[in-house]
């Protein structure tokens, strides 16, 4: 398990807008392997039009494996840029691509001219993990696959999600080396990589939870802690030995704690892929989250510069479990390491959309 070289330190610290939509006369085409229910529409835009591809299937389960495209029309054939979003619910639901967290982010990354994919994938109670990490990687595959067909450079992929999201985002980036995971299916030679990625308020290490929530005092939400009970958030998710079948709702009285199965926990911790180049990374955790500790991110930063990797790191005292507490907080420290490992620090004010988008475009130009 890896430990952080600064938690010490920084417990120490923690003292939509609405578019109009309106139908497409007539839809540019959609792959074949997409589902029939896709669809394509129109969205008013400030910098011009931005068409919306709903519900393409990258695979086969219904909502799960869901889709929402938003291409916006740029001038001349460039290839855009891909930034692929995921909204967490604590791997509780099956369709959030449109549930309300995606809108903000296609705004602001519509405007700069990315293409931007809001993804769904199963919930615990449709499958537990691996299941969710292979959607994950599906997704892009998929996009990846069909980049061609929506003008998309299939070099330059970003993720981006916030909270279960945000484990999601952490879980694409550090399997991004990897050709194929145990178990994984339906890998025929196109790469499941991402560039560059973007993780909010991610939980990873779910052994060290409930420890470190306890070692530091933090104000730590009752409904969902303490989060090795069997029927916790992650609970559901990680699949024991003897729990059943991984597939369908698990059985509540067949269900253990992630402490009678480590090994099979730590497969879902993103750190435990971490084993040499990855790609950029930046993590932005509050010191008030009362869902997940910040110790989560601090492991995932501490793990892969560790390792020699570029990674950023920003912790937003007031932030609680929310992204918007986050971005352009009045407080915030941000540590950065480059791929020399040198490491700087800044304090200032939270981060805004501008330095995300920055930080994720000048690592796809380096990725051209």
């Amino acid at each position: 398990m890896i430990r952080s070289r600064k938690l010490l330190q920084l417990a120490v610290l923690a003292a939509l807008t609405g578019c109009a939509v309106t139908q497409a006369e007539s839809p540019p085409p959609v792959s074949p392997s997409a589902t029939t229910r896709a669809t394509a529409t129109s969205v008013a835009d400030p910098g011009g039009e931005i068409t919306e591809y709903e519900n393409l299937a990258y695979g086969p389960a219904d909502p799960g494996n869901l889709l929402d495209l938003y291409v916006p029309d740029v001038a001349g054939d460039a290839q855009l840029p891909l930034l692929i979003w995921h909204s967490g619910s604590g791997w509780e639901s099956n369709d959030v691509k449109d549930a309300g967290g995606e809108v903000v982010v296609v705004e602001e990354f519509t405007a700069r001219g990315y293409a931007v994919a809001s993804i769904s994938i199963r919930s615990s109670s449709d499958a537990r993990f691996p299941a969710q990490g292979f959607d994950v990687r599906a997704a892009i595959r998929y996009l990846r696959e069909n980049a061609a067909t929506y003008g998309i450079d299939p070099g330059r992929f970003a993720f981006m999600g916030d909270s279960s999201g945000g484990w999601t985002t952490a879980f694409a980036a550090t399997t991004s080396d990897t050709r194929a995971l145990e178990g994984e299916t339906g890998v025929d030679g196109i790469s499941s990589a991402v560039q560059v990625a973007v993780a909010f308020f991610p939980a990873t290490d779910f052994l060290s939870i409930d420890e470190f929530a306890v070692a530091n005092d933090l104000p730590m939400d009752d409904e969902i802690y303490p989060f090795d009970s069997p029927m916790s958030l992650v609970g559901i998710l990680v699949h024991c030995p003897g729990e059943g079948p991984r597939e369908g709702p698990p059985d509540p009285e067949a269900l253990v704690s992630i402490k009678k199965c480590p090994d099979e926990t730590e497969k879902a911790d993103p750190a435990s892929y971490i084993d040499g180049a990855e790609v950029p990374i930046w993590l932005l955790h509050g010191l008030a989250d009362p869902i997940v500790p910040f110790n989560q991110s601090q492991l995932i930063y501490d793990a892969t510069t560790a390792a020699g990797n570029e990674a950023r790191l920003t912790l937003v005292p007031s932030a609680g479990h929310e992204r918007d507490d986050i971005i352009e907080a009045e407080e915030a420290t941000t540590w950065a390491t480059n791929r020399d490992r040198r490491e700087t620090k800044t304090v200032g004010a939270g981060p805004s959309w501008d330095d995300i988008a920055d930080f994720i475009h000048a690592t796809l130009e380096r990725a051209r």
